[in-house]
């Protein structure tokens, strides 16, 4: 039937019908204003992480144009982190890349540390960092380094240079002189000390290498000079490329060594395996005078007996990477407690094979890259000085350690195992003695064994009588410290003194370069603890540590305090402008809160 337009009710409808679809039109116009809104809320919460990254995180060094990450540790993870603050270069100046990597890394530092508060840390990166900031930069880091600056400018100078000669002959001369001046001037300042405008490449080398550092650390201001001496070295080169000279060698020794050259016609230094080790000892042990004694040395020389004895006393140049990997097959097998035999230390490659190779639980990974850094070392040094050229064979076989995975940390006593422990206690009393100062002290044992008489001392400070024992010549400066006496170590102050210099358990051997009590007392306590039932390596003398520790958090003991007793640094504010730290009657009533209640501790007699 026809539509009536003039009927009033068409017009009724109409009106209606276009009333419902301005409703509808209204409707997803105001749908878009609040999807707008939303985005727009989401991306100003964006943005204001961002600018919140940028402002509280990252900062620029003076005389670096890298941007820099810098995130103090939640005060609960500090110490199984092992950091108060995470600073670690972005390897960009890009504000933009800057920041997106800047949140990369807090994403990941907070999945790190979550980890930590839950007992099983992730993985902070997928490759590990090859040096800390409180640790030393290989050398062969340092040198490749070195090689890249010095390569990488010189390609740049010879790639300018030779576009500009090619393209404009007259006006390339007449520049020659005005480039030569700059590099005079750049030569000038870094002669006269004023490294600054090398930080900044210096940082973008070290975070391509894939090395986390901070500019305190002890080799940061050598490393920069270096660099700087690099790139005079290079323009040298490249002026001298410039005036027609062909392939200039370096004149600066650092990167000569760094590039491995050698003088022209220099005949090839083979000598017997052993010969070269003696000579890298002595170069190494000349660069220890004033350190600290440890057993690095002994490490060292283990590692390099059995690598000569597997290779047959043969010249370095000889190893390939093969020889490197069938030594590194067979030394995995072998027993855990080798060399714990002083008898294994004279047996031939070959006997030690056959007494103690092809076990079912071999060394740890931390054990074999022990053994891999020295000789990768011992590969670089050669190669230096011309006894071996090419790639380092000892490459590619580092494992890297995870804790929880294939590293197990230490681990405090139970209260069965410290019973099964003590009861009945050890038979030799030294050894009985010891492991109580370490349940109430959290001494570390070599401290404890080396202790002399003159280092039982009492003060009065504080107001009152404290006797502490003086621990001296620890492995870092916090570590010497005074710890007081406990109550149930009452016995040892009854004891009539000795000389000063006497030991107050003599009947451990001074072993070892440094002479330590120490060794001997750790081989006393693994035997007397196998003996008991306890196999497990995460249960050690160390473990006491823990518990004392344990002690001490769980009675809100601060960290700051603790730290003072136990032998580790200190936060900066009060380490700077309070060095002197608690008095002794304040650490006195710390130490008096270690106890093990229902333990039945042995008192030894006075």
């Amino acid at each position: 039937m026809p539509i009536n337009t003039a009927d009033p009710e068409y017009g009724k409808n109409w009106l209606g019908r276009q009333g419902s679809k301005l409703y509808h039109l209204f409707v997803s116009l105001n749908g878009i204003v609040i999807d707008c809104r939303r985005l727009m809320l989401q991306q100003t919460a964006e943005m204001s992480a961002t600018v919140n990254v940028l402002n509280r995180y990252m900062v620029k060094r003076p005389g670096s144009a890298m941007w820099q990450l810098r995130k103090p540790v939640p005060a609960d993870v500090q110490a199984a982190f092992g950091k108060v603050v995470v600073t670690k270069s972005l390897g960009t100046s890009n504000d933009r890349d800057a920041t997106k990597a800047a949140m990369m890394l807090l994403e990941k530092l907070e999945e790190h540390w979550d980890g930590i508060r839950r007992g099983s840390p992730l993985a902070l990166t997928e490759r590990e960092p090859e040096v800390l900031v409180r640790g030393e930069l290989p050398e062969h880091t340092q040198n490749a380094i070195i090689k890249a600056v010095y390569t990488q400018v010189l390609d740049k100078i010879e790639e300018l240079d030779i576009a500009s000669f090619k393209s404009d002959r007259l006006a390339h001369n007449s520049s020659a002189d005005k480039r030569r001046e700059a590099a005079l001037d750049v030569a000038r300042e870094v002669r006269a000390g004023d490294v600054t405008r090398f930080i900044g490449p210096t940082e973008k080398q070290l975070a391509n290498h894939g090395v986390e550092v901070d500019r305190e650390a002890p080799w940061f201001s050598q490393l920069v000079r270096d660099v700087a001496l690099a790139v005079v070295a290079a323009q040298d080169a490249g002026y001298r490329a410039d005036q027609g000279e062909l392939a200039p060698k370096p004149a600066n020794e650092l990167v000569t060594r760094a590039l491995g050259v050698s003088e022209p016609g220099a005949p090839a230094a083979d000598i017997p395996f052993a010969e070269l080790v003696g000579r890298f000892m002595r170069y190494w042990l000349g660069g220890t005078h004033g350190r600290k004694e440890t057993n690095t040395e002994q490490q060292k020389r283990s590692t390099f007996r059995l690598f000569g004895g597997y290779f047959n006393d043969q010249p370095i140049r000889r190893v390939c990477h093969q020889d490197a990997t069938n030594f590194f097959d067979t030394l995995r097998l072998f027993d855990p407690h080798w060399a714990r035999s002083p008898a294994s230390r004279k047996l031939s490659w070959s006997e030690l094979i056959v007494r103690h190779g092809d076990r079912d639980r071999g060394l740890s990974d931390a054990t074999m890259n022990r053994h891999l850094q020295v000789l990768q070392e011992l590969w670089t040094w050669s190669k230096q000085r011309g006894h071996c050229d090419g790639e380092n064979p000892f490459d590619g076989f580092r494992t890297r350690l995870r804790a929880g995975v294939n590293v197990k940390p230490y681990v405090a006593w139970e209260d069965d195992e410290l019973r099964q422990l003590l009861c009945p206690p050890p038979k030799r009393s030294d050894l009985l003695e010891v492991i109580l100062v370490g349940m109430f002290t959290g001494m570390r044992l070599d401290e404890i064994a080396s202790l002399t008489w003159s280092q039982v001392r009492q003060s009065t400070d504080s107001g009152a009588t404290v006797h502490y024992f003086q621990v001296e010549d620890a492995k870092t400066p916090a570590g010497n410290r005074r710890v007081p006496v406990h109550a149930d170590l009452a016995w040892l102050l009854a004891r009539p003194r000795g000389a000063a210099s006497d030991r107050l358990w003599p009947t451990f051997n001074e072993e070892g370069r440094g002479k330590k009590a120490g060794n001997d007392a750790g081989r006393e306590f693994s035997r007397f603890k196998t003996d008991r039932g306890f196999v497990d390596r995460t249960k050690t003398f160390h473990s006491f540590r823990k518990n004392v520790t344990r002690i001490m958090e769980r009675s809100g003991v601060p960290e700051n305090d603790w730290a003072q007793i136990f032998g580790h640094e200190r936060g900066f504010t009060y380490r700077v402008y309070n060095p002197d730290g608690i008095d002794m009657r304040q650490r006195a009533d710390i130490i008096a809160r270690i106890s093990y209640p229902g333990i039945e501790v042995p008192h030894p007699a006075c």
